[in-house]
């Protein structure tokens, strides 16, 4: 038996990566979900790696919406698959809004990743506790040739299978601090990996912790993002991905977990039709804030705000339809195994990402009532 709200979700799953859902969905939940957990090895092998990359580079050329399904798709049979390819994802379309900045090594790298299966993790500041949303943990020694960067990427998610890391720092100018994009091989000299991650759920992300040391990395591969006092499209282009692919994940984490009490047929069709209305008007807001950035290009900014919007509202939906779902699942399903737990844990994970809801306030109330708005300055 299949949620019939997934069906889309999987049929889009199913054009971009023939076969992939039914793979991850004949291994136990239990082995998908605990490391050593092979799904990010099936992911690399089979699933839809090149998804945002056009097609005309070996990529799949998917758009917003249908990339949105996929990640719904991917949570609602592995939580750890979602949020670790998430950041793939949202690395990719960083690159992609560089290549329209007329980058030509950063087109390669995009053939190289859709044609050759790379992964790539995102090294950006997410998880350093006070730290501006924009701003960077890596300290980087400029070289004639290029730069030596140090610092500490934790978590970090396909820490032990990624092929390339992106990590940003910041270099002084004339104009102001501007926000640079490294991308590092990740057998480059100088990288090493710690274990870090210790909550059950989502322990198959590969959520580690990343250090570099001196790691140098040639101007080649090093690009700029726009300056951190004036947040440029290239920036928030890649929050705009980060935020709706992150959302659509924890959705699918949400929806795998009532598509179980669907299958069981617990308590009534009232009840069960009350937790599908809910599902249903998250996975609707998704697609509305996807085409709300697919009509709206020229005004990015005040779609990011739109989209954040979205995003906390979800965030207070899925809190109450998960906790809702897991006591329908009902005691024994809690006292028997750890499934439902790790479901319930995992649709909690979303309040975690940047930028959390209490430090966007300021900047949400002046969008509010001014209709300007601006991540900058803000703090996870």
């Amino acid at each position: 038996m299949s949620l019939s709200l997934l069906n889309r979700s999987r049929a889009l799953l199913h054009s971009y990566a023939p076969g992939f859902d039914e793979r991850l969905a004949s291994i136990a939940f239990a082995e998908r979900e605990a490391p050593p957990s092979e799904v990010i090895a099936l992911f690399k092998q089979q699933g839809p790696v090149g998804l945002l990359v056009n097609r005309a580079a070996g990529g799949l050329g998917a758009g917003i919406l249908d990339a949105v399904h996929v990640q719904i798709a991917l949570g609602a049979r592995s939580p750890s698959l979602a949020v670790a390819s998430t950041m793939h994802q949202f690395s990719v379309a960083s690159l992609l809004a560089l290549t329209q900045n007329g980058g030509g090594a950063e087109g390669l790298l995009l053939a190289a990743v859709a044609q050759k299966r790379l992964l790539l993790s995102s090294g950006f500041a997410e998880g350093n506790s006070g730290a501006g949303i924009l701003d960077s943990n890596m300290q980087a020694l400029q070289t004639p040739e290029g730069v030596l960067l140090s610092g500490s990427k934790k978590p970090c998610c396909l820490g032990q299978s990624m092929d390339l890391l992106t990590a940003s720092y910041t270099r002084q100018t004339a104009e102001g601090e501007e926000l640079m994009v490294a991308l590092i091989p990740a057998n480059a000299p100088g990288i090493t990996r710690s274990p870090f991650w210790q909550n059950s759920a989502l322990a198959a992300a590969e959520s580690i912790e990343v250090r570099l040391n001196e790691v140098f990395v040639p101007e080649r591969m090093l690009f700029s993002a726009g300056y951190k006092h004036l947040l440029g499209d290239v920036q928030t282009v890649g929050f705009i991905w980060f935020e709706l692919l992150i959302c659509a994940s924890y959705v699918g984490v949400c929806a795998g977990l009532v598509e179980s009490v669907i299958e069981a047929g617990r308590w009534t069709p009232h009840h069960r039709v009350e937790l599908a209305a809910q599902l249903q008007l998250a996975i609707s807001a998704l697609e509305g804030a996807a085409l709300d950035i697919e009509r709206n290009p020229q005004d990015l900014p005040n779609v990011l705000a739109r989209l954040l919007l979205v995003r906390y509202g979800i965030e207070q939906l899925l809190t109450e339809l998960s906790d809702q779902a897991h006591a329908m699942l009902g005691g024994m399903a809690f006292i028997t195994s750890n499934q439902s737990s790790n479901w319930l844990m995992a649709c909690r994970g979303l309040q975690f990402h940047p930028p959390a809801k209490i430090s966007m306030a300021s900047n949400l109330d002046t969008y509010l009532s001014h209709s300007t708005f601006s991540i900058a300055g803000a703090h996870p």
